[in-house]
């Protein structure tokens, strides 16, 4: 072995030092061979010293050497006998891996010409670090799409790039609609398998040259590059919704969501990112409250029409918390027994002046927003514990009726809103009913399914208003365990008109008495009417003709006369 230090360095010391340092070392003679290597050398190449003993130090190269780097590294050796920098290397199995190293010159005493050693290390983990760490910082941990930073990054670029050559690109805002609810209901973790399957389903139908990050809980961003009509777009956008609307399993529950799409495009809408994203985001609220599940493109009328549905959402937002929601009550009675059987509650809004405004002033609205769960939360805490309070005091000892949206029974945790409203007032199961629209009812999904034979299960009553208007819906009358229908209020209008639909309302009323469910007419305002129901064997009925809605101190007093009447 030469020993190319000073001869005060003991030679068992010199090869103790350089057998047990991590760096790899390599000692070339002035013929460029290489005539020693230390054990660190041979871990991190695989290569023996016999094995590459006077052989050209490129035995160790990739063959990936860049000209320009081996023209520096050749021209600083000469010039300064130093050269430090990055190289790719082969192991001898094969592998390539990135190496540090640094290469001196030296004079050899013994031999009198110049000699070289290297000091190297393998940065292959160190390489594999930041890159992952680059991959942490510019993408999602959950889904690995594209986050944020990325999303900027690759906008700037097609900003930049459509403007040089004159063309139009197109950013999609996409929210999952009700996603909450799955979180709320299944947890975070169900919520997580969705982001991700969904992930990876998007990433198949957008081009390569194309991009979606995740810019939120349930948001996503789609950047399309280079569009030349409006076409392509919209084939997108339904490419998005026939994805997100076909059914998946979560424990064996089948669900189905929707995802709402905004559209804005480059140069139309915005020339700068800021603002195309604030736009494709105000068209992605407008197809929100037009009923979700759809995609829309910006249009300018959009911003203003959303500040005003913002500030209405604030309002009822507002209302519910200030408690400004009354509560009456309908009468619901039975002709044979002469009895109040049921009260619908029916709720009002208080908004400090001397008139209340009606529902339907004001329903529409919080089913269009997310207020609708909260404000019917509301009511069956207000409606239980006023039906408790009766009941203590031997006022009026019947059930209750409250209508739910199909977005509470849907996408709400209605068991839960039910149980919280019955814990609230101590009041039993059985004195509770719920009121769905049949529409509703006819949309329903194994999930809903469970939640309402759960809720029956429970002791609570299951009714159906308007019923009549959707006949597919007959299916689910069992399946449902549905207890009561009332009969669409269009058809009772009708027993006034020359051309009545008594026919109808003669089937309805056999139907549910064949089904063993009971059968209410409801929106009874004239004799006439009531005449022909009664005729029909109709003993339930609900209307003007019979009782208004009254307030709590209303229908006390009229109750306690209620027994007095005949009809």
């Amino acid at each position: 072995m030469l020993n190319p230090f000073p001869d005060f360095y003991n030679k068992g010391l010199y090869n103790s030092i350089l057998n047990n340092i991590s760096e790899g070392i390599i000692i070339v003679d002035d013929n460029s061979r290489i005539i020693e290597i230390n054990k660190a050398c041979e871990d991190i190449t695989g290569y023996s010293f016999e094995e590459v003993a006077y052989k050209h130090p490129k035995v160790f190269s990739s063959g990936n050497l860049n000209k320009t780097i081996y023209h520096d590294l050749r021209k600083q050796l000469r010039k300064s006998g130093f050269w430090k920098g990055e190289l790719l290397n082969r192991h001898k199995d094969g592998n390539v891996y990135p190496l540090i190293i640094k290469i001196h010159k030296f004079f050899n005493e013994k031999t009198k010409k110049q000699n070289y050693f290297a000091i190297f290390t393998d940065i292959s983990s160190q390489k594999e670090s930041n890159t992952n760490l680059l991959h942490l910082a510019y993408h999602d941990s959950l889904t690995t799409l594209p986050n944020k930073l990325k999303l900027e990054a690759q906008l700037e670029y097609v900003l930049n790039n459509s403007k040089r050559n004159d063309l139009q690109f197109a950013i999609l805002f996409l929210d999952l609609d009700d996603f909450k609810v799955i979180n709320d209901t299944l947890g975070h973790a169900s919520g997580d398998e969705v982001l991700i399957s969904f992930a990876k389903k998007f990433k198949s139908i957008i081009r390569t040259n194309d991009m979606i990050a995740r810019v939120g809980g349930d948001e996503f961003i789609v950047v399309l590059s280079d569009i030349s009509n409006y076409l392509f777009i919209e084939r997108v956008c339904e490419k998005i919704l026939t994805l997100v609307n076909k059914p998946f399993e979560i424990d064996n529950t089948s669900f189905n969501l929707g995802v709402s799409i905004g559209v804005a495009i480059y140069p139309n809408d915005a020339d700068e990112v800021k603002t195309l994203i604030h736009n494709a985001d105000s068209a992605m609220y407008h197809a929100k409250y037009k009923g979700k599940n759809h995609f829309e493109f910006f249009s300018s009328e959009m911003t203003q029409n959303l500040d005003y549905k913002t500030k209405k959402e604030e309002k009822l937002k507002n209302a519910i918390k200030k408690d400004e929601f009354i509560i009456h009550f309908h009468p619901e009675i039975d002709l044979q027994t002469n009895e109040v059987f049921s009260l619908e509650v029916l709720a009002r809004w208080d908004k400090g002046n001397t008139k209340l405004l009606m529902p339907d002033n004001f329903i529409p609205d919080l089913d269009d927003s997310n207020q609708i769960i909260e404000f019917e939360k509301l009511i069956l805490k207000k409606a239980c514990v006023q039906l408790k309070n009766w009941h203590d005091n031997g006022i009026y000892n019947g059930i209750i009726s409250v209508n739910i949206s199909g977005k509470h029974l849907e996408h709400g945790d209605l068991y839960g809103s039910i149980k919280a409203a019955l814990r609230i007032s101590n009041l039993e199961a059985k004195y509770l009913e719920l009121e769905f629209r049949e529409s509703d009812v006819m949309k329903i999904s194994t999930k809903t399914l469970f939640t309402l034979n759960t809720l029956s299960l429970l002791g609570i009553g299951l009714s159906i208003d308007n019923f009549g208007k959707g006949f597919s819906s007959f299916n689910y009358l069992r399946e449902c365990s549905i207890s009561k229908i009332k009969i669409d209020k269009s058809y009772i209008d009708s027993l006034l008109d020359e051309k009545s639909d008594e026919v109808i309302i003669k089937s309805i009323i056999d139907l549910g008495i064949n089904m063993g469910l009971s059968v209410i007419a409801e929106g009874i305002e004239f004799p006439e009417q009531d005449e022909i129901i009664k005729k029909n064997l109709c003993t339930k009925v609900q209307g003007y003709f019979y009782a208004k809605p009254m307030d709590n101190i209303e229908f006390e007093n009229w109750y306690k006369s209620f027994k007095q009447l005949k009809y």
